[in-house]
């Protein structure tokens, strides 16, 4: 596990590295729990990347696992505060060698809702929502970097409408990439993203 003045992380590096994948996971799991999916992504995009997964801060309330914020009820405040903790974490990340522009930022239900919140701020390369759903201060804002949102239409945790409205915001917004891909699925990732993914990221990335 490596350490940022933020957040663990526990991360796969090449020294030659060009582009750059962070993972960040959904509540009650961990930092190691995205790293197969963004392994398996970038071997299928002909470019050399990083894969980082971020640990979230706080422990879950089973004792197992971690949460990014409190919910059930929604700590809202908290949210915030680790939202602009992900910000600081993603100035740091921003290098000469690897920019932002550079970066795909992969979330995962409430680290899709992370993801979405602070990536807007940012000219990322891409943002990639897997059944997420937007912070009730989330907005488009001017930046507005391409965007993949994949979400089950039987999910029972996070409903599909919660992503729906991500998109219609954003794709009013916005005349770069915006796709919502929606599967035969619960609350889950889909087994064909990796695959979109890869067709779409050589013409964002």
């Amino acid at each position: 596990m490596k350490y940022d003045i933020n957040h663990e992380y526990v991360s796969i590096s090449s020294q030659t590295a060009t582009h750059r994948i962070i993972l960040i996971h959904g509540w009650g799991a961990d930092a190691d729990d995205l790293l197969t999916l963004g392994k398996e992504i970038t071997e299928k995009i002909d470019l050399d990347f990083e894969v980082i997964s971020l640990r979230a801060p706080g422990l879950h309330p089973s004792g197992q696992g971690r949460q990014w914020y409190g919910l059930y009820p929604h700590d809202w405040n908290g949210a915030e505060r680790e939202v602009n903790k992900l910000l600081a974490t993603l100035k740091n990340f921003d290098t000469d060698q690897i920019s932002l522009k550079k970066t795909i930022l992969l979330g995962f239900s409430q680290g899709a809702a992370m993801a979405i919140d602070a990536g807007f701020r940012f000219n990322l390369g891409l943002i990639v929502s897997c059944s997420g759903y937007p912070h009730p201060t989330w907005f488009v804002g001017e930046k507005c970097p391409p965007l993949i949102i994949s979400h089950g239409l039987f999910d029972d945790v996070v409903p599909i409408e919660a992503s729906r409205s991500i998109y219609k915001k954003v794709k009013s917004k916005s005349s770069k990439l915006c796709e919502l891909v929606e599967f035969d699925g619960y609350h889950q990732i889909d087994s064909n993203l990796i695959d979109f993914i890869s067709t779409k990221i050589s013409c964002i990335i």
